[in-house]
């Protein structure tokens, strides 16, 4: 029989996963909104690399999201059951699988919800601002300032510690760089950061909404990474004040790439870096403002 602890860390996974999954419900509306002939767009192909995972549409867009194989169980060597069958179907089908409990499968729906997200994100929206360029260069990090990062970007570390008096690092599973906490630790530790940089990878293995509530009291809170790749609506409206994402500029490239093994040093030369704000300013209330 399982102890009251673990069956209190079970009902919070479950709580973190279904708000998540109201992220995605969100993305997907307005998916089906804004985006043309929505359910005639097939999947022309899934790649589940070691880094990332690729889905490529018959519109020709490519979307990524990180495969998260360290917090896979994998059970012999299946990663997703439908292998074999994911190419030719539908893409609203596939983006589906988003809201799955697997996140083999998880993945897979968000790549195609990112692939999707290209459409958009290539032509523009009246909802969100777009700038070239990567985040660090939006983020207003002052000198005096912890900032928490959740997620090991290692290219972020040494450009945010030169700016920030403090820099908090979360990770989950694996191994941990020197300095480095478990994601536990967001609990105590988010909620005192001037600035909160979080991983794409938690929109995909369900913890964004909780680390973004836990940010509320931040200056500034920023989402970014291929995974975060999506419409950006739901996020702002949860907290998020900038997202950093990645539009695909050669899908050939790309898929080559994460199919050998590659990450986002190698998928530079494909893609291109921007930043994603509100139009209409910040799209939530402080329960604290810091200055």
């Amino acid at each position: 029989m399982s102890s009251p602890a673990a069956r209190c860390a079970v009902r919070g996974q479950l709580g973190e996963f279904l708000m998540s999954k109201a992220i995605v419900e969100e993305v997907l509306t307005n998916l089906k909104r804004e985006v043309p002939s929505f359910e005639d767009i097939r999947v022309d192909g899934v790649c589940l690399g070691w880094g990332f995972t690729a889905v490529r549409l018959s519109t020709g867009d490519v979307g990524l999201c990180h495969s998260l194989l360290g917090e896979m169980p994998l059970a012999c060597c299946q990663i997703v059951r439908q292998s074999g069958t994911l190419a030719g179907s539908a893409a609203a089908g596939l983006a589906e699988l988003a809201k799955s409990w697997n996140l083999g499968e998880r993945v897979v729906g968000l790549g195609t919800i990112s692939a999707l997200s290209q459409i958009i994100l290539k032509r523009g929206s009246q909802g969100f601002a777009m700038m070239e360029g990567n985040i660090l260069d939006e983020l207003d990090i002052k000198p005096t300032d912890t900032v928490a990062m959740v997620g090991n970007i290692r290219p972020f570390v040494e450009p945010v510690r030169r700016k920030a008096s403090n820099l908090l690092i979360f990770e989950r599973g694996g191994r941990f760089d020197e300095g480095v906490l478990p994601d536990t630790a967001c609990e105590e530790l988010l909620p005192e950061a001037d600035v909160v940089i979080i991983t794409g990878s938690a929109i995909a293995n369900g913890t964004i909404e909780r680390l973004l509530q836990l940010s509320q009291t931040a200056r500034e809170v920023g989402v970014v990474g291929p995974s975060a790749s999506i419409v950006p609506d739901p996020l702002f409206k949860r907290g998020a004040d900038i997202v950093g994402a990645m539009i695909v500029t050669d899908a050939d490239k790309a898929l080559r790439i994460v199919a050998e093994g590659g990450g986002t040093p190698q998928l530079r030369a494909a893609v291109r870096f921007v930043t994603m704000k509100p139009k209409s300013g910040k799209d939530r209330t402080r329960s604290q403002e810091k200055s």
